[in-house]
């Protein structure tokens, strides 16, 4: 009997591990993957951005819209050479359902998405 105890005992010890560390430590790294095509199609796939360790991404010309993962995600008017997002805050995203982002037309808004910021809160452009 004290033997089953202690192994129920060592099994809810391990399931509660496992479950605490995977909310730690999301399966999904933050994304901003860019798309040729308008519905991020994946014929069009033009540049990929998947890290944990991402937080600016800026838009290429070419790119007309973008997969969004682990929000939230900010959209900026405007981009540097060097790589920083600036100019007008259009909006942001953090809707899993809904992934994927048009850059040139967002519900009525056709002002383009040229750089894109990961949770806004150390953003200085």
């Amino acid at each position: 009997m004290h033997c089953s105890s202690i192994l129920s005992t060592i099994l809810s010890l391990t399931v509660a591990t496992s479950v605490t560390a995977s909310a730690l430590h999301p399966r999904t790294n933050r994304k901003a993957d860019e798309y040729r095509g308008q519905s991020c199609e994946k014929d069009t796939y033009n540049y990929g951005h998947t890290s944990n360790w991402i937080a600016e991404v800026t838009m290429d010309d070419t790119t007309n819209s973008v997969y969004f993962a682990m929000g939230p995600w900010f959209y900026y008017s405007d981009k540097t050479a060097h790589g920083t997002c600036t100019g007008t805050l259009l909006g942001s995203w953090n809707d899993p359902k809904n992934p994927c982002v048009n850059l040139n037309d967002r519900s009525g808004d056709s002002r383009r998405i040229r750089c894109v910021v990961w949770n806004n809160l150390n953003h200085e452009g």
